[in-house]
């Protein structure tokens, strides 16, 4: 296993972008390497390790860079599973004076017997470098590649339960997995782990390390521009944590740059929450819990949008294959998508969604009957909704779809987008007479007046509730907005501190 790579072999200048990209073979810059080792240095400048460890150290530059930021360190010690980065790697530790402290073995990362290697090492150890930036939906591919590897299955170590693991969410970043192995070997003695990653890889391993109570403290991470030194479009940082056998702090300073006198803010985990904006969230904290009336609904899940989603066009329906499609109104509702809450687009509609069910399970036979138009067509389109992937339509009735319920057929609603970079909650109306349904990227609350929608807008667009949400937002985030997030907002409260407790009373028929 190399520092950000997942295979080997000699390569052209064509075959390594290629690489670069397929196995997250991130090398990194020397520049960049001492840049990190001199800001660590310079935040923690008692801390003193007696090894440092690169697991993957591929052509050394995290290596070498802390080799010389800790020269009293008794032992470098890098593993790498490429012999050509190895050979790259040798002569320049040859060339040291203290090339007798270094220790280069060819090994491969998941095949190593760690607490074995590190048992004869000097403590404490800094564990450094740049692992890979891969997700285990590559496993696959990579098991593909490399013969025999003991790589870890795509599992869900995360511990997501029910319809959010069969559906993905416990899909996870290969380094994620690594970082979690790296913290381990050092969470019971004193220790520091050094690494440049996503930045959502950082925040996930320390929300691990705070949810587990590992004994961690001064976390800190430094953002950097991925693009200038990688050319890729992520957003990453060099994180930093120590273990030092009891003492943990559940905070983390975040750096703008390397160049930072001191953290532009804090996140962390309190209360059972991650947190974007710790201060932002102490303030607002009497909000936090489920509110028990009004419950954060997804869209349908139907995960065939070519044929369940219609594009209304001059000529008629369209799906998306480009045919013209007749069917009845009984299963077609207009569908607004995250692009339309993102864009303010809640007045009319582009398109067209069959919805199959009124409830989850629901058998789908009674389209035939009273829909015969519509039967025709998913019939036509049989062997594309047969063969979705995921588990949740195994043994339920052909044609399902999921994130259905009385909710779903509401005609009014509050909705957000899971993906847009703003946290604007909209009140959407019935279109062309009909309630609205969304894609499940999308998150909502069902009202049965308009009065009760705006209601509810306006308890989520005020400024204490907004502040209480944007302390939990991630905005780098590839979905930012989620029910996890929306669910910790105890509307009941939010009604209180504007002074609109009775209406939110009446709205929900509790006794004032």
């Amino acid at each position: 296993m190399m520092g950000g790579s997942m295979m080997g072999g000699s390569m052209t200048a064509q075959r390594k972008e290629a690489k670069t990209w397929e196995f997250g073979d991130f090398q990194t810059p020397d520049a960049l390497a001492y840049k990190a080792m001199a800001h660590l240095r310079k935040l923690d400048p008692d801390f003193q390790p007696g090894t440092i460890v690169e697991p993957t150290c591929g052509a050394g530059a995290f290596l070498l860079a802390a080799a010389d930021a800790y020269p009293d360190a008794e032992r470098v010690v890098g593993l790498e599973i490429e012999a050509a980065y190895l050979d790259v790697l040798r002569p320049k530790v040859a060339a040291r004076q203290d090339a007798g402290r270094f220790d280069l073995r060819a090994a491969d990362f998941f095949k190593t017997e760690w607490e074995s290697l590190l048992a004869g090492l000097a403590e404490p150890f800094l564990i450094v470098g740049n692992p890979p930036w891969v997700t285990s939906a590559d496993i696959g591919r990579l098991k593909g590649r490399l013969q025999g590897s003991n790589l870890p299955q795509k599992s869900n170590f995360q511990k997501y339960s029910g319809f959010e693991s069969v559906t993905g969410k416990a899909n996870f970043d290969i380094s994620e997995w690594m970082l979690i192995q790296n913290l381990q070997w050092i969470s019971g003695q004193s220790g520091c782990l050094a690494m440049l990653c996503k930045t959502a890889v950082a925040r996930k391993l320390l929300r691990h390390a705070w949810k587990e109570d590992l004994p961690i403290t001064g976390s800190r991470m430094v953002q950097i521009d991925a693009m200038q030194y990688f050319s890729a479009a992520v957003d990453a940082c060099f994180f930093s944590l120590k273990t030092n056998a009891g003492q943990s702090c559940r905070d983390c300073a975040l750096f703008d740059d390397f160049e930072a006198r001191s953290a532009s803010k804090v996140f962390g985990y309190h209360q059972g929450t991650m947190l974007a904006h710790a201060d932002g969230f102490h303030k607002r904290k009497a909000f936090l819990g489920s509110d028990r009336y009004y419950s954060w609904r997804s869209g349908v899940k139907h995960d065939c949008s070519k044929v369940m989603e219609l594009r209304k066009t001059e000529n008629g329906l369209k799906n998306g294959y480009g045919e013209l499609v007749e069917i009845e109104d009984l299963c077609s509702f207009p569908l607004l998508k995250s692009s339309d809450l993102g864009n303010r687009r809640v007045r009319e509609t582009r398109l067209e969604a069959i919805v199959t069910q009124q409830r989850i399970g629901q058998a789908t036979d009674y389209i035939r009957d009273r829909a015969p138009l519509t039967w025709c067509y998913l019939q036509r389109h049989a062997a594309a909704l047969d063969g979705r992937k995921s588990a949740i339509y195994r043994n339920k009735p052909r044609f399902s779809v999921f994130g259905v319920g009385d909710y779903t057929f509401t005609d009014w609603k509050v909705a957000i987008s899971g993906f847009y970079k703003c946290l604007k909650f909209q009140v959407v109306s019935p279109i062309e007479g009909k309630p609205v349904v969304f894609d499940d990227t999308v998150y909502f609350l069902s009202a049965k007046t308009e009065a009760e929608a705006q209601f509810l807008a306006d308890l989520l667009n005020s400024k204490p509730c907004q502040e209480f949400l944007q302390s939990m937002v991630f905005w780098s985030d590839k979905r930012p907005i989620t029910a996890d997030l929306l669910k910790r907002v105890n509307l009941e409260k939010v009604a209180k501190c504007l002074n609109r407790g009775d209406e939110y009373r009446n709205f929900t028929d509790q006794p004032i």
